[in-house]
């Protein structure tokens, strides 16, 4: 959305790039879950590269890597505000990944005091940092947004037309255990559904492999990773019902970009999920999904009357809430915020640190008169 802002990315990445105003800072190791380990030229370069752009404003993912930790205290010394973003969020989970993101959260309380805001996705968040000191009015409770002008559903399709979809499932995101693809797949199966009643499973990942040898039925299409934006509406809108029984999410664009694109959505509550689809939806306790899900897709594929009414209210929330002009807008006008917030503190602390030392310097001439006089 052109706002007439100039944005430079600093990204991770071992490769240089001729992309504009993107910088690289190298990395020795990632994992799937995107956790970095910088090089140790990693915190120079950044530094380079701040005082070079000179920002207005700076706006860093928290949890990726441990440079997280020195980035709002370089972006002060630099006198330019910093706002942090946790793309994560609490889960009642209790397996050993949540955990670790709990003990995360914790951890990093001190850095986030930092920021000058502090940017969540959900309530449940924020009010987790309240509780631990944080100002109220220093976190902005704002979740992701998709373009809802591209995201939208689309009447003839190559994909369905390709397949002969006549009822389509859809998992979109990466094949990875967090996700529970295997569960869904076991799940839609077990149903025992027509041949032309297929699940599409888009995205790559550690399992994708296994599972394209494991199930071969010809009722299950694997795409692997599809890149090109109008090439996955398609697919989107090939399908009526979307399923995300993940184990732990935070706020997850698949099912932002589902729900816009007008499918009928089951998820596990993990993350944000609950929050998201609210009443338009099906929501499913994460410790329940493996039996709630075969009825929930049954239910749905038996009534297309209440699939078609879930995928319109999924739709109007979208517009409602979750629309990238809505939300980009707001936080772009909490930006100029912050700004404004830090450069007017800068000016009344300069203004203080001279007050003081001309008092300082008056009554130390007091003093001296007082003494000469005496």
């Amino acid at each position: 959305i052109n706002r007439e802002h100039e944005a430079y990315v600093v990204r991770f990445s071992n490769k240089k790039n001729n992309q504009k105003n993107t910088f690289h800072i190298p990395y020795y190791f990632a994992n799937e879950r995107a956790i970095f380990v910088p090089k140790e030229e990693s915190l120079s370069l950044f530094k380079k590269y701040i005082f070079n752009i000179k920002p207005d404003i700076v706006y860093t993912a928290i949890g990726l890597s441990p440079l997280d930790i020195f980035i709002p205290t370089i972006c002060h010394e630099f006198g330019i505000p910093a706002v942090g973003v946790w793309h994560a969020d609490l889960n009642n989970s209790d397996s050993s990944y949540q955990l670790i993101l709990k003990s995360l959260f914790l951890t990093y309380s001190p850095i986030c005091k930092q920021f000058d805001l502090l940017h969540v996705f959900t309530d449940k968040l924020a009010q987790y940092y309240i509780n631990r000191g944080i100002n109220r009015n220093k976190i902005l409770v704002l979740p992701n947004g998709v373009d809802t002008n591209i995201y939208k559903r689309i009447k003839q399709t190559k994909f369905k037309q390709k397949h002969a979809i006549n009822r389509g499932i859809l998992f979109l995101g990466r094949l990875t255990s967090d996700k529970n693809p295997k569960m869904l797949i076991n799940s839609f199966l077990n149903l025992n559904p027509q041949d032309n009643t297929k699940l599409v499973l888009v995205g790559p990942g550690d399992l994708e492999r296994s599972l394209r040898e494991e199930y071969k039925d010809k009722r299950i299409i694997f795409t692997g990773l599809v890149k090109d934006e109008k090439e996955k509406v398609d697919i989107l809108s090939s399908c009526e019902i979307f399923v995300l029984p993940s184990k732990f999410e935070g706020m997850p664009l698949a099912l932002l970009e589902a729900m816009s694109c007008g499918l009928a959505c089951i998820a596990s509550d993990a993350g944000s999920n609950g929050e998201v689809l609210d009443r338009s939806g099906v929501v499913i306790n994460h410790s329940h999904i493996k039996t709630q899900l075969p009825f929930a897709l049954k239910l749905l594929l038996d009534y297309p009357v209440l699939t078609e009414f879930l995928a319109e209210r999924a739709r109007e929330r979208m517009l409602d809430r979750y629309s990238q002009e809505v939300i980009f807008g707001n936080l772009v006008s909490n930006f100029k915020n912050v700004v404004n917030k830090f450069r007017k503190k800068n000016l009344e602390e300069k203004h203080i640190s001279i007050d003081k030392k001309i008092i300082n310097k008056i009554e130390s001439l007091w003093r001296k008169t007082i003494d000469y006089v005496v």
